[in-house]
């Protein structure tokens, strides 16, 4: 039956749509899509033998069975007015990825930050387990070298986004909430409507199910004293009452080793136990420890989690070493919200190099709300140059640009440099790259392959 089932997916070249398209060819399904951009993503799934139109037109949907569209698709979209006029089933991503998951028992990771750093910790060591489970994630995992992965087993891993209210819509058994941020105001409008959806999320959840939260995000504090009647187990590095304690911290130069005391009777656990990840940073520390949490809930065992703890290598894009340049070491990151780039920041710190970061700002609603927060986070980089906003496709908002976060910096730090002309770009780099220093291509929009650019150059 399924081979018989064709369907298509409108902006099948995002992350997140390219993933569930793949996944559901390798479930045996007919997939096709359409998107205005050919990339990486697109490229892969054209490899796999997925059809692909480039731009989008209504006769690109003839003989289709099912419509799915990502969040980013505007409702005047040629082939979504089509699918509504032909009556075709129309899905979003969420609803798609929900009909996947209720065949399978689900962990959803969800947070402002961290989440698809967790799902590729608890995925990497599901699998490392043979356990064989189906992976969703939202940013390529280095180990498959792609967001998605399709198996027999019983569990399914998926990274699960607040940004549009989506995650509301994915059926799980066991979730995690890395943080909570006051984060895509531009969909929730307040942070009391945003603090609810999180609530709702860990209210879905069966009676039998159990959300892991860390206990050292203030907003999670709040949320989890209003929760009465679902399973939670907490965790921190802060607070020893915390039914999961993280204590005896050793952070190195590639790796860092920690040990768990659990107070929570519902996970056997030895106190004394250590184990070591292959990544650096506080926020790591945390992101491993929910994935031990959730793999010790499903049933893997210390020895098996430590050894793909120890062997992961990570996401793309997530403190990423590209290579050298001159002297210096040269990396790629995904961070743009304030909490990111602090985040970060603390883990570049374990490489006692100098710190140079070029950032690119993404979008100017998240700047203008969030501007005290990237003057005071980004005043505390010594050598910061700042590239033009990604828009995404925003209109520009006055007082909320890059120049507009230059001139508040450029009060307190003469080292900042605002960089309009990307031509610019490499002389301004030239100085740095002479002696040994850790240099961060850093934001959302195009500066991972302005990063790959200067690395070719």
């Amino acid at each position: 039956m399924k081979n018989k089932i064709k369907i298509h997916f409108v902006g099948i070249s995002g992350i997140g749509m390219s993933g569930i398209a793949e996944l559901m060819q390798d479930k045996g399904y007919l997939i096709q899509g359409s998107d205005i951009t050919l990339n990486d993503n697109t490229k892969r799934l054209k490899k796999k033998g997925i059809k692909f139109f480039l731009g989008h037109d209504k006769n690109n949907i003839n003989s289709v069975d099912a419509v799915v569209f990502s969040s980013a698709i505007n409702k005047k979209n040629p082939e979504i007015k089509a699918a509504l006029i032909n009556k075709i089933p129309l899905l979003s991503r969420a609803d798609m990825l929900g009909e996947l998951m209720k065949n399978k028992k689900s962990i959803a990771i969800a947070g402002s930050h961290g989440k698809t750093t967790t799902t590729s910790l608890v995925g990497n060591i599901l699998s490392q387990s043979n356990l064989d489970p189906t992976i969703v994630n939202g940013g390529i995992i280095n180990s498959i070298s792609k967001n998605n992965r399709y198996g027999k087993g019983d569990w399914m891993v998926v990274e699960a986004d607040e940004s549009d209210g989506s995650f509301l819509k994915l059926p799980h058994q066991i979730s995690i909430i890395t943080n909570l941020d006051i984060e895509h105001m531009d969909f929730y409008k307040s942070k009391e409507y945003l603090i609810k959806s999180f609530e709702n999320f860990i209210n879905m959840l069966p009676f039998y199910g159990t959300s892991i939260v860390c206990l050292d995000d203030k907003n999670l504090q709040f949320l989890i004293k209003k929760i009465k009647t679902r399973n939670i187990i907490t965790y921190s590095i802060k607070n020893k009452k915390a039914d999961v304690y993280i204590y005896d911290i050793k952070k190195n130069k590639k790796n860092t080793s920690f040990k768990l005391k659990v107070n929570n009777n519902k996970i056997s656990h030895s106190n004394k136990y250590k184990f070591t990840i292959n990544t650096i940073g506080t926020h790591n520390i945390l992101n491993g420890t929910a994935s031990i949490i959730a793999s010790k809930l499903v049933g893997v065992k210390n020895e098996d989690i430590n050894k793909a703890l120890t062997n992961y290598i990570g996401v793309k894009r997530r403190f990423t070493f590209l290579g050298k340049k001159n002297k210096s070491n040269i990396y790629d990151d995904y961070a743009h919200h304030p909490t990111e780039i602090s985040a970060t920041l603390d883990a570049a710190k374990n490489l006692k190099n100098e710190i140079i970061v070029i950032f690119q700002p993404h979008r100017f609603t998240r700047t203008k709300t969030l501007m005290k927060e990237f003057i005071n986070v980004l005043s505390k980089i010594k050598y910061l140059i700042i590239l033009e906003t990604y828009s995404a496709g925003e209109k520009t908002i006055k007082g909320a640009t890059s120049k507009d976060i230059f001139l508040n910096i450029s009060k307190v730090n003469k080292n900042v440099l605002y960089l309009k002309n990307l031509k610019n770009l490499q002389n301004s780099l030239d100085q740095y790259t002479t002696k040994k220093n850790t240099i961060i291509f850093m934001g959302a929009g195009s500066i991972s392959n302005i990063a790959k650019k200067f690395m070719d150059s």
